[in-house]
């Protein structure tokens, strides 16, 4: 039998927009339009109203509270945010150390590569088997001998490892450690607690979730702030 259309499999590069997020996305870009920051008049609190409930929907999907979620563009930015804010708040004598996944996403990979051949980080690999599982045990002893951030995934966009990121996150408290876990493959498919995880950062992307494109977020744990790339 003759298709008109080949089935669609790769979900986790993206997703179609669900019928009910596009009707709401379109009444708040026809009818419900106004500027969030203009509380002064009936528009503006509306649209202030629907920001805070979507914040605290998406801090309700993975275990964090409202004033933790920070909305971006993607899990791209998401990332940048961290990576480069943290690298622009470390004194300029101080080298950030980066240990990452060596089968972390691009938008993690890259950064850092960037950030190293500036000579601002230095990025340490941590150990992975055949599967891409992590080596804890080479996690622990990386976290040790001192560095500034650790960088997993929840869950890995080509090969589909799932990674222990409750374990992760005791080590990284343990030893008093940033974590930044890229959970765009994981969100919405497998639970995630960001509160009783141990993660400091996590980034995320909608459209990996039947949201559109160029809608993200960055959950950020309170008590840690960030140096911001753009002002005004």
């Amino acid at each position: 039998m003759q298709r008109d259309r080949p089935i669609y499999l790769d979900y986790h590069a993206t997703t179609p927009v669900d019928p009910r997020v596009a009707s709401v996305v379109m009444q708040y870009m026809m009818t419900e339009f106004g500027n969030a920051s203009s509380i002064d008049h009936t528009y503006g609190d509306k649209a202030d109203r629907a920001v805070k409930q979507a914040a605290k929907q998406v801090a309700d999907l993975i275990g964090a509270v409202p004033r933790e979620v920070l909305f971006t563009s993607g899990a791209t930015e998401s990332i940048n945010l961290v990576l480069q804010g943290l690298t622009q708040k470390s004194p300029s004598t101080h080298k950030l150390k980066i240990a990452v996944l060596p089968i972390e996403h691009k938008a993690v990979l890259d950064t850092c590569d960037a950030l190293v051949k500036k000579g601002i980080a230095e990025m340490i690999l941590l150990k992975v088997d055949r599967q891409g599982r992590l080596d804890l045990e080479h996690l622990e002893t990386t976290c040790s001998q001192g560095i500034d951030l650790i960088c997993v995934m929840a869950a890995n966009n080509e090969i589909g490892t799932i990674y222990p990121v409750p374990e992760i996150g005791a080590i990284a408290q343990q030893y008093d450690i940033p974590f930044l876990c890229d959970a765009t493959q994981a969100v919405g498919k497998i639970p995630i607690n960001f509160r009783d995880w141990g993660i400091t950062y996590l980034a995320l992307s909608g459209h990996k979730m039947y949201a559109p494109k160029g809608i993200g977020a960055l959950i950020l744990r309170k008590g840690y702030h960030l140096q911001p790339l753009i002002y005004g």
